[in-house]
């Protein structure tokens, strides 16, 4: 039931964050607002607050702010003048027009950091595996050992550890860890330059030989592929091959790679069984044939990794200050995605067919809500973002395309031409709205299963 309320509630609460960016500028500037409407067509719900009607519309696709006076042919009363949106100077129509992309961009810092308070999960700093001869085996550490402690800072996520230790690529550094319930204090030395001069490498330094091993558990199947074909099925945990037992995902990897056209032996952990099956990896070019020692084609099953099992993570919060810190760059990291992938698309890097629609946003917001509201927060700070992205884009009837007007009439110290303005505003109201349907018909695709989720 909280799922469905979620995957409902996502793209109204995005329109009011919006709206309310519009609403709340636009009052502290004197401008009236006459209807906040959640949603277009007829009132669902109405409610007059002071000046202002409230409502809540049939068609819950976007929403508005009506103000006073916001059209060359609307009709204000001579007292009410100097409160009409369009007799205000350029500065107080952009500051309005920006408010509402401004808020759905600033929401997204205080959901991140809401989720990052509440706590994310992050891999424990469990160490799965040292490498033989590695700084991190000299220095005595062994496999199931957990970091506590890194030079007196405690360590509670392999991400801090990893960063840590590219923070001090040639520095000693005392670490605490934890084996069989006692703390044992140990210095890791900084890896030695290779004896050819290059430098070192960028694992190396990041973990000194100490690895994180991802256990050998199959998330996705590829179809039409030697594991599909097979019988291999997603949950599935790989504990030997060719009776050789495997204990990460690389290891297991590694054989198959080595196996092109080979049968292979499978011993498969699957819920409470056991079953042994034969599997013939399909060689495939090699991409990096062209380095010595490598081959011309390699093996490959079509299998994905799977989500390391639940206790290898912990709980990981934040405090207030850190949290906010930690959501702004999160906020400014996805903006950035979201920037280079509609300029994937317009340079055709990208297909069209990844565009999704409202269906698309109803749909995932259900499934993230079904996994957790922190999951949910997640994706609504990213749709919001991306709201707040595509309203700047200078098209004419998207707040973009008004900011763009009001700088043109602020440079030339004029007003745009009503008829040109009005001409404008119908091309971006069309392509606004082929936008919208194509967008659908993805959504219609997805669903029915023609297209791929993006």
């Amino acid at each position: 039931m909280l799922s469905i309320f979620a995957a409902v509630a996502t793209l109204p609460l995005l329109v009011f964050i919006h709206e309310l960016g519009h609403f709340v500028v636009a009052r502290r500037l004197g401008i009236r607002v006459e209807r906040f409407s959640i949603g277009f067509g007829p009132p669902l719900y109405e409610r007059r607050i002071g000046e202002t009607d409230f409502q809540i519309a049939a068609i819950p696709l976007g929403g508005y702010v009506k103000m006073l006076g916001d059209t060359p042919d609307a009709e204000v009363d001579e007292a009410e003048q100097g409160r009409a949106f369009l007799a205000q100077p350029p500065w107080k129509r952009a500051a309005v027009a920006a408010a509402g992309p401004a808020a759905n961009l600033v929401a997204p810092v205080l959901l991140f950091a809401a989720v990052f308070m509440a706590g994310v999960p992050a891999l424990r700093p469990l160490i799965g595996e040292v490498v033989p001869g590695s700084p991190a085996a000299r220095a005595g550490i062994e496999p199931d050992d957990e970091i506590v402690a890194m030079d007196g800072e405690p360590i509670s996520t392999w991400k801090a550890a990893l960063h840590h230790y590219t923070t001090h690529p040639t520095e000693p550094v005392a670490v605490v860890v934890r084996r069989h319930g006692e703390e044992l204090r140990l210095v890791v030395d900084p890896p030695a330059p290779p004896a050819d001069g290059d430098a070192v490498a960028p694992g190396e330094i990041a973990t000194r030989g100490a690895l994180f091993v991802f256990p050998p558990l199959v998330g996705t199947v590829q179809p039409e592929m030697p594991a599909a074909a097979a019988g291999i099925e997603p949950g599935d945990r790989i504990v030997a091959v060719n009776d050789e037992p495997v204990g990460s995902w690389a290891a297991m990897a590694a054989i198959i790679r080595d196996h092109p056209e080979t049968p292979l032996r499978f011993h498969i952990r699957r819920g409470a069984t056991e079953v042994e099956i034969e599997v013939v990896p399909k060689a495939v070019d090699n991409p990096e044939a062209a380095a010595d020692g490598e081959p011309e084609t390699i093996g490959r099953v079509g299998i994905a990794a799977g989500d390391p099992p639940p206790e290898l993570f912990t709980l990981h919060r934040l405090g207030p200050l850190d949290a906010l810190a930690a959501g702004t760059h999160r906020t400014v990291e996805v903006g950035g995605a979201i920037v280079s992938g509609i300029g994937q698309l317009f340079r055709h890097e990208v297909s069209a067919k990844s565009l999704g629609g409202p269906i698309m946003i109803v749909q995932v917001a259900g499934e993230q809500a079904a996994r957790g509201m922190t999951d949910w927060l997640f994706f609504v700070a990213v749709i919001s973002l991306n709201l707040g992205i595509l309203n700047l884009l200078p098209i004419p009837i998207l707040d973009g395309g008004h900011l763009l007007i009001c700088a043109v009439e602020g440079i030339t110290r004029r007003p745009a031409n009503p008829r040109i303005l009005e001409t404008a505003q119908q091309l971006g109201l069309a392509l606004l709205l082929t936008l919208m349907l194509f967008a659908t018909y993805n959504d219609v695709m997805r669903w029915i299963g023609i297209y791929p989720m993006p």
